[in-house]
């Protein structure tokens, strides 16, 4: 199945950008390594690494990779090939609101 389609997967957000980056790990092995033959998982795995190196840096190089985040991959799916054309890094700052406590002691 050739698609000159740009698809789009967004992770959930993860309490770091490090999770984030290993949910879309999970989610790459997932679509693209078990399909097709030899050749198209060893591309598509080429193309993963590279990408995953590129997120990595970039988290590292602008101090978040401890943040909460989402990743955001646009990528096309040539013959079963995972072929990124970009990807964001949506970062968010987790704290907490509010503690709510729910106590169990003297309840039947």
């Amino acid at each position: 199945m050739s698609s000159k389609e740009v698809k789009v997967w967004r992770s959930k957000i993860a309490p770091t950008a490090k999770g984030a980056i290993f949910r879309a790990k999970r989610w790459f092995y997932a679509t693209f390594y078990g399909k097709g033959d030899d050749e198209k998982r060893e591309k598509s795995k080429e193309n993963w690494v590279k990408l995953a190196r590129l997120l990595v840096e970039k988290s590292n190089e602008e101090g978040v990779s401890e943040k909460g985040a989402r990743i955001i991959i646009h990528y096309r799916d040539d013959e079963g090939v995972f072929q990124p054309v970009r990807a964001e890094i949506e970062v968010y700052d987790l704290k907490p609101i509010k503690t709510l406590t729910v106590s169990l002691e003297g309840t039947s």
